[in-house]
């Protein structure tokens, strides 16, 4: 498994659409290419690949020098269960520290929940409906101010 970012509009890019869209779209009875995804060219997109193969992706995007928001989190059927998710967010937190970044935000489906609760994310607030369905807004601290 190798970890790497993915170059907006790249085919790699386009994979990740794919994914996506199998992943978090089509089980709602969505399209991801009904969603406007201009914004998504100054945002930051990584992959965790078997060689060629496209495993799970998350995007990340910056909020200030030290906050970043992750979205779009999507782990390919066959991978899921497998640690393929936990390695992915690992690995982007790693990097992510090592860009000074210091604390991460989601909103994390409550079908996931557990999963961000396992890599040591806390709830803030309470649940509320994105895309149809709940969600929880999460956080996590992964360095340090070096103040």
């Amino acid at each position: 498994m190798k970890f790497q970012q993915i170059a907006y509009g790249s085919p790699a890019y386009q994979e990740e659409l794919l994914l996506r869209d199998d992943v978090l779209r089509k089980p709602l009875g969505l399209a991801l290419q009904d969603d406007d995804l201009s914004q998504e060219a100054s945002q930051w997109h990584f992959g965790l690949f078997d060689g060629d193969h496209l495993m799970a992706s998350v995007i990340a995007v910056p909020k200030s020098k030290e906050l970043i928001q992750l979205r779009q989190m999507a782990v390919a059927g066959q991978f899921q269960g497998q640690g393929c998710g936990r390695k992915l967010v690992e690995m982007l937190e790693k990097n992510l520290s090592g860009k000074g970044f210091q604390k991460i935000i989601l909103h994390a489906r409550i079908q996931v929940f557990e999963f961000y609760i396992r890599l040591g994310y806390t709830p803030v607030g309470e649940p509320f409906q994105e895309v149809g369905i709940p969600h929880q807004r999460m956080q996590k601290t992964i360095s340090q101010s070096k103040s």
